[in-house]
């Protein structure tokens, strides 16, 4: 069942909406009497606290510089209109459901300030923040950061859902009531992750609950935000990666990535990630796109395989080890001539740490 505004309230909101978004210099009364109707159809127009809290903030603000009086003039930003855009185009066919339907996956999320961590009850996935959340880490903007866990998990696990309820549980009680609350007025920061994540489910009609779980009761997520395996995240140097490409043309998909080391946009993780197009490329048709694989050395003859299933054209980076069983193959598949990258320690980093790989004074590409 579904609660749905009568049609001239919809007609009395649009032009309400109409005529302050013509003013060029509304009072703050005139605003905020606008503010209070948006509110008030907040049980009918379910996506509708998305879009006036720039307007209150704006009111706020306005009110502060003009001493608590009410039918001073203020003006609005292109964002406060954009909002005032949403409720004239929109607010017509809004509706908000009476009762939803139980939430068919649960994930649970946590942070710390190295990075963080989250499960689904099936499997468990984290990861080091990168170098910009990493300074929002060191700020303690903890309350940030929690959503964007939650938001990281959910990209992660529910990729490809659809038309779905999705229980999402925090250990912190703010991020719980900006994800339920679709926003908040206080953290700016908070607001716009509150809005970047319910934008991003809305595309694929999927509901959010947010719920409070203790933190002694959140260990396992926990613990994939403190720890993590390091000697998996190794990445090319960008500049060298740019050089291969000016050489070879440039790929469009790397097919063994994550969120910190993926050379492209388009990427395949070994496992949900957030951001990857599709986890374990060994899946995946590799025929589709040309791709760029920098695989773990152990993987290296079956990616070889793979190249040869698919019937595939990609860059591909090995080691120079020439007395491997793969070696000969790979020799032989060649398409063009091999380049040999410089042996030294910036060839190969860790994208959390910087550090070179271990092996850089040996290693040969």
């Amino acid at each position: 069942m579904l609660v749905t505004l009568p049609s001239d309230k919809s007609k009395e909101i649009i032009e309400a909406r109409s005529k302050l978004l013509t003013a060029p210099s509304p009072t703050i009364r005139t605003v905020s009497a606008v503010i209070g109707r948006l509110v008030a159809t907040f049980s009918a127009v379910q996506y509708g606290p998305l879009h006036y809290r720039e307007i209150e903030r704006e009111k706020i603000t306005a009110l502060k510089r003009q001493s608590g009086h009410f039918d001073r003039s203020m003006k609005l930003s292109l964002s406060a209109k954009a909002d005032l855009l949403w409720w004239i185009r929109h607010v017509s066919g809004a509706s908000r459901p009476i009762t939803r339907e139980q939430h068919t996956t649960c994930i649970t999320s946590d942070t710390s300030g190295k990075g963080w961590g989250a499960t689904d009850g099936k499997s468990q996935i984290g990861g080091r923040w990168n170098e910009v959340e990493k300074l929002r880490a060191e700020n303690n903007e903890i309350n940030y950061l929690e959503m964007l866990a939650s938001f990281l998990a959910l990209q992660a696990f529910c990729a490809n859902s659809t038309n779905c309820h999705v229980l999402l549980r925090l250990d912190n009680t703010t991020a719980v009531a900006y994800l339920n609350n679709m926003g908040g007025i206080k953290s700016l920061a908070c607001n716009v992750m509150a809005k970047t994540v319910w934008a991003w489910c809305i595309q694929r009609d999927i509901w959010i609950t947010a719920s409070y779980l203790p933190g002694i009761a959140n260990e396992i997520a926990d613990k994939k935000s403190r720890q993590f395996d390091d000697q998996l995240e190794w990445m090319l140097n960008k500049d060298i990666f740019a050089h291969i490409c000016n050489i070879l043309g440039k790929p469009e998909i790397d097919l063994f990535a994550t969120r910190l080391n993926a050379q492209l946009k388009r990427y395949v993780s070994w496992k949900a990630d957030p951001g990857a197009e599709s986890f374990d490329a060994s899946t995946v048709d590799w025929s589709s796109s040309l791709f760029y694989a920098f695989p773990p050395f152990a993987l290296i003859s079956r990616c070889l395989n793979k190249i040869e299933q698919d019937c595939a054209e990609g860059i591909l980076v090995v080691p120079n080890w020439t007395t491997q069983i793969w070696f000969p193959k790979l020799l032989g598949m060649l398409v063009s001539r091999p380049i040999i990258l410089p042996r030294d320690k910036t060839v190969l980093s860790n994208p959390a740490s910087g550090e070179p790989h271990p092996l850089h004074k040996k290693l040969l590409l």
